[in-house]
């Protein structure tokens, strides 16, 4: 179970003691690779400024309506990148065009996982959906094209997609090549259709409301920009304290890369943006949540509750609270991303699947891919055990 379970954490071991080595600084020099005979042409951009190469396109398909989530925006990308290169993760990035134009870009990161190299969406971890960008409508064949492109035996022994939308655009073609595992959902609220709870979930906010009101005024306030970094910062040290408390893993909260990563994405102004709702009684955080918004579309990316207040579950007004600030400001879909619970279902009307997907390039590939579609499983039965429990293995998996 723990090799499955610590197959990330071994495997940026590993490629941390790559990344010293000169061998990896020749990898991150900046190459493209390009195929302009065949239509439609393939170039792909490797290295440290691949990111960067590939901006115009990127930003070109991106204002073309490209980019199916906030995930796969520019902003994004390049706030991910600085994180891979810094674990000495290579950036990845294949570019389709037919008539000199982008149709397709793929963003991958080639990772080591026990000195074996893995094809990775470009912000995995930090990117909670993975798909590559195209205008919708983009004929399959262009989408296959950025696959092969993308899944080169000569480049990784196995690829590893994970968190793919049933409607990602991609979706079709992994369907075809790769093998799915790990699969969930992500609940999300039609706002302009359906109410924002249903169930026993009324009953029980109400309840969470009138405890909490009892200790003083409740107010939410959504910020972003420079409004919204203290709490971004707060909502992180919340989050890490929960998780530390109970024994509990991330691959993203407590990770500095990562956690600047979102920092950074705090000074974005473009289309999409990094917003924290903060509930407060009497004056006092209660509860946050960190967003990321694009459009009509609203992405709870992560809550966080203050211990103080914990026992009236102030999350539940936060949620509703927040679904309410979004129907008013003309928000359309409310997002709580995979993984599904009982309590998400309870806000939401509707969830779309969720999956991942690995693939085998080379022999070696076979038992890195088997073990990628184990580790969520084992995950899974990680979070069951005790807490005292959980620590020892933490504590002899390097955590």
């Amino acid at each position: 179970m723990l090799t499955a379970l610590f197959l990330e954490d071994f495997g940026l071991i590993v490629d941390a003691m790559s990344s010293a080595s000169s061998t990896l600084a020749a990898r991150l020099r900046p190459r493209a690779l390009v195929t302009d005979t065949a239509s439609p042409a393939v170039a792909v951009f490797q290295g440290a400024n691949a990111v960067e190469q590939a901006s115009a396109d990127w930003q070109a398909t991106e204002r073309a309506g490209g980019a199916a989530t906030p995930f796969q925006s520019f902003a994004m990308a390049r706030a991910a990148a600085d994180g891979h290169l810094r674990r000495g993760e290579v950036p990845r990035i294949v570019v389709v065009r037919r008539d000199g134009r982008p149709v397709v870009i793929l963003p991958t990161v080639l990772v080591k996982q026990f000195g074996l190299t893995v094809a990775r969406f470009l912000g995995d971890p930090l990117i909670q959906y993975g798909d590559l960008l195209c205008e919708p409508g983009t004929a399959k064949r262009d989408i296959e094209a950025a696959w092969r492109a993308a899944a080169d035996p000569a480049v990784a022994h196995a690829v590893h997609f994970r968190k793919v939308r049933a409607d990602a655009r991609i979706a079709p073609v992994l369907r075809d090549e790769a093998t799915a595992s790990n699969r969930d959902e992500a609940p999300f609220l039609d706002i302009a259709r359906a109410p924002a709870h249903g169930g026993d979930e009324p009953r029980k906010l109400r309840l969470s409301r009138r405890k909490l009101s009892s200790l003083g005024e409740l107010r939410l306030d959504v910020t972003q920009g420079d409004d919204a970094r203290a709490h971004l910062r707060a909502a992180l040290a919340v989050k890490r304290s929960w998780l530390a408390a109970r024994r509990l893993p991330s691959s993203v909260i407590g990770d500095r890369d990562w956690e600047e990563a979102l920092e950074r994405l705090i000074d974005h102004g473009g289309a999409m943006r990094l917003r924290v709702a903060v509930l407060s009684v009497a004056e006092r955080p209660a509860a946050y949540e960190v967003a990321f918004t694009i459009g009509d579309r609203w992405y709870a990316f992560m809550g966080a509750i203050v211990e103080e207040f914990a026992r009236y579950s102030p999350g539940r007004v936060q949620v509703a609270d927040t679904i309410h600030h979004c129907r008013a400001n003309g928000f359309s879909h409310y997002d709580l991303l995979a993984p599904a619970d009982d309590v998400k279902r309870g806000y939401c009307s509707g969830a779309v699947a969720v999956a991942d997907y690995s693939c085998a390039l080379r022999p070696g590939g076979y038992l890195l891919s088997a073990a990628t579609r184990l580790s969520p499983a084992a995950k899974t039965l990680f979070v069951r055990l005790p807490a005292r429990v959980r620590q020892p293995l933490l504590t002899l998996a390097g955590r």
